[in-house]
Formats: C-alpha cells, sequence, structure tokens
C-alpha cells in the first residue's frame, strides 16, 4: 500500500500517507465499537469446520486484536505502531525496503538507485579515483550510537578525506549496488543481526572490523562496481563532514534558515480536557522544509504548557526518519490542570530534527493559546510553524 500511495517515489511518507493511516485508524475503531457482534458473529461459525476458526483460542485472537475496553486514542496509537512496524521503521534494517521498491525492476536504465542521505550524484571523473578506503574509528552520535570515520585517498596530490557514515547507511548502499550488480561480483555484507543492545560500544568495534573488510573488497572489486557512481557518491563528503573534519568530534549547531518567505509546514493536533487532564495527541505534520544540505529531517515534536517558569512542563514525541511528512499518532497528556486556569495557558509547540552529527535543529514553531478549547470537546486542527 505504502508504494501505490508513493507513486513509486522514493521517499516513504508522502502526505497522502496521512490520509492512509488516518483512514486505516478510523475503520479499525469503527470495527471495535461492534466487537462483540463479530464475536458473536464468528462463535457461530466454530462448528464449520474452518481450520482458522475451530476453537474458543482463534475467538480469543480476534478479541485481544480488538481491544476493545481500550480507549479510541489508545487504540489509534497502537494501530498507527502497527502500521510502522509493518513497515520497518521499527527495526531500521527493514527501513530501506520501501527506498529499494521505488527502484526495482520497474526502474529504467537511465534511472539509477540513488541514496536517500545524498543529495546529488558524484563519479570518479569528477572525484577523482579512490586508491584506498580505511575506517579508523567511531563516534558516538546524538542518536546514543555509532558512525564510522573513512578516511579516503585518492589518487594524484589531493588531500585525504575524512566522512562519517553510520551502520545503516552501510546498509543501504549495499542494498542498492545489489540493485545494479550480481550478488557474485559484490562483496559479501556484514550480515549479523545483533538484538538486543545493538548500539554497544563492543557492537560498533565488531562492525568497524567487520566494515574495514567490505570497503577494502569494495576497492578491490571489479572497476564497474569500485568506480561506480554509487560508490563515489557514498564516499563523496556532505556538509556534515566538512563541519568535522577539523577536530573529527560532534560539530557545531546547525545554522538552518529558510528562504524569505517560506512556508515551514502546518501540524495537526487533536487537544481535548477532561477531569483536570489536558490531552494533546500529535497526529501529522506536512511541508517541512529539508535541511541545509538538502536530507530530509529526522523531525520530532517537543511541548512545553506555558506559563512554566521551572521548565517542567517538557514532553516530546519519539523522532521519525528522514521525513517532510511524517504521521506520529501519540498523545502526550498533562495532570492536575484545573479547569479555571484553561484560559491562562498556552502551548509552546517546537519541531525539530534530531541530528546524527549536530545539535537537533529547530525547523519550527508555533505558540497555541488554550482560549478556544471548549471541556469535554475534541479540537482537531491544523497548525501553522513559524521561523
Amino acid at each position: 500500500m505504502a508504494y501505490v500511495i508513493n507513486g513509486g517515489r522514493q521517499k516513504p511518507f508522502p502526505a497522502a500517507f496521512h490520509e492512509f493511516v488516518d483512514l486505516c485508524s478510523k475503520a479499525y475503531n469503527l470495527i471495535r465499537k461492534h466487537t462483540h457482534l463479530f464475536l458473536n458473529l464468528l462463535g457461530l461459525m466454530l462448528s464449520c469446520g474452518i481450520p482458522e476458526l475451530s476453537d474458543l483460542d482463534d475467538l480469543k485472537y480476534v478479541y485481544d486484536a480488538l481491544r476493545p475496553h481500550e480507549s479510541e486514542a489508545d487504540a489509534t496509537m497502537y494501530f498507527t505502531r502497527l502500521i510502522e512496524s509493518s513497515l520497518g521503521s521499527v527495526a531500521t534494517k527493514l527501513n530501506f525496503f520501501i527506498h529499494n521498491l521505488a527502484q526495482m525492476k520497474f526502474a529504467t536504465s537511465e534511472d539509477r538507485p540513488s541514496l536517500s542521505f545524498a543529495p546529488r550524484i558524484h563519479t570518479a571523473r569528477s572525484d577523482g579515483i579512490i586508491k584506498n578506503l580505511y575506517i579508523c574509528k567511531h563516534i558516538p552520535t546524538a542518536h546514543k550510537g555509532y558512525a564510522f570515520v573513512v578516511k579516503v585517498e585518492r589518487e594524484g596530490p589531493q588531500e585525504v578525506q575524512l566522512v562519517q557514515r553510520t551502520f545503516e547507511e552501510f546498509q543501504e548502499l549495499h542494498s542498492k549496488l545489489r540493485l545494479i550488480f550480481p550478488s557474485s561480483k559484490l562483496p559479501s555484507f556484514p550480515s549479523r543481526f545483533v538484538i538486543g543492545r545493538s548500539r554497544s560500544e563492543a557492537t560498533a568495534e565488531r562492525r568497524k572490523d567487520e566494515l574495514n573488510g567490505y570497503v577494502w573488497h569494495l576497492t578491490h572489486a571489479a572497476a564497474e562496481v569500485a568506480q561506480c557512481d554509487l560508490v563515489y557518491t557514498f564516499f563523496h563528503p556532505l556538509s556534515r563532514d566538512e563541519r568535522t573534519a577539523g577536530n573529527g568530534s560532534k560539530p557545531a549547531e546547525v545554522l538552518w534558515s529558510p528562504a524569505a518567505g517560506t512556508e515551514l509546514g502546518e501540524i495537526k493536533l487533536s487537544i481535548s480536557y477532561k477531569n483536570d487532564k489536558l490531552f494533546i495527541m500529535v497526529i501529522h505534520i506536512r511541508g517541512l522544509q529539508p535541511l541545509q544540505d538538502g536530507t530530509d529531517p529526522d523531525p520530532y515534536v517537543k511541548l512545553y504548557l506555558l506559563p512554566d517558569p521551572q521548565k517542567t512542563s517538557k514532553r516530546k514525541t519519539k523522532a521519525a526518519r528522514r521525513t517532510c511528512n511524517p504521521t506520529y499518532n501519540e498523545m502526550l497528556v498533562y495532570d492536575r490542570i484545573p479547569r479555571g486556569d484553561l484560559n491562562q495557558r498556552v502551548i509552546h509547540l517546537r519541531v525539530l530534527s534530531d541530528g546524527a552529527f549536530w545539535e537537533n535543529t529547530l525547523l519550527g514553531e508555533t505558540f497555541i493559546p488554550l482560549t478556544r478549547l471548549v471541556p469535554g470537546q475534541h479540537w482537531v486542527d491544523w497548525h501553522q510553524l513559524d521561523p
């Protein structure tokens, strides 16, 4: 469904995907309202000889899947997580499946796979022949993971360049190479799948050694592989590499500023108040701007409930991956808010990009007074993000 909605485009979460998630969640909640009717009808069929519907355990499976005792908001959050899981966004190794679908056999010979984090294509002719690749070390990132510093040596008098790539980006490179070349022409990629503490330093050290073997065989592969545009694009320095080349450590904060008059996007919220609790469901964002290096952000939402002199009201969502149109369906709750205080409260909402090698980047913000909020009702609306 995601591939069809995409229209074959590479980016996995276009704005049209928002409507798909909304319709799925709405349909799920409509079915949940009739849980007992479905269970009664299915119960009448237990004696029909259907292997998948033969005993009470099968009915219990349906009951558990419909979660009839949960609220609509909780069920919506649960179902959205199921959609994310089916797309593979929970396991990063599967996250590139949607990228690959858009570029498989349906692509023409002129429509070659590209890397999701590289804004432009680079070639051996434009950059110079790579003579040697060596992964020097691993460094921590803001995602509590590790990136690998690769020393790139080229033929001629050019200076040695340092680039930083994550293990997932190496995975993406290999998966895209497989779309172009048969496996017999490619080096084997480290296939060990780590469950649990996959972001530990011991894992990073082991992966550094494995990736060193991979890049050595890559540079010594057939020229059509070793000097293909995909490889040279992967090892071409990005703006994030230029910021870290001087000291090899975490750089300063990204100075991101959109062009004058640029729309920064909108965020859809559902806000409600009941029993001294303020419920803010972050639903979708649409129309965010790419970062300064041309890549899509990893956006998340941070809230404060003003006035808040002690900065104790911070709430935030998880970060979405490489998208300008994320879907969240996450509920953020404030307890012990007296009804008489609502008119004096203002939501300060910020959308930030979770930077892998730099401080988080502010993409836009808005202030939402709660004077329009009617207790007992849901206020669902889009809100414009400002600089």
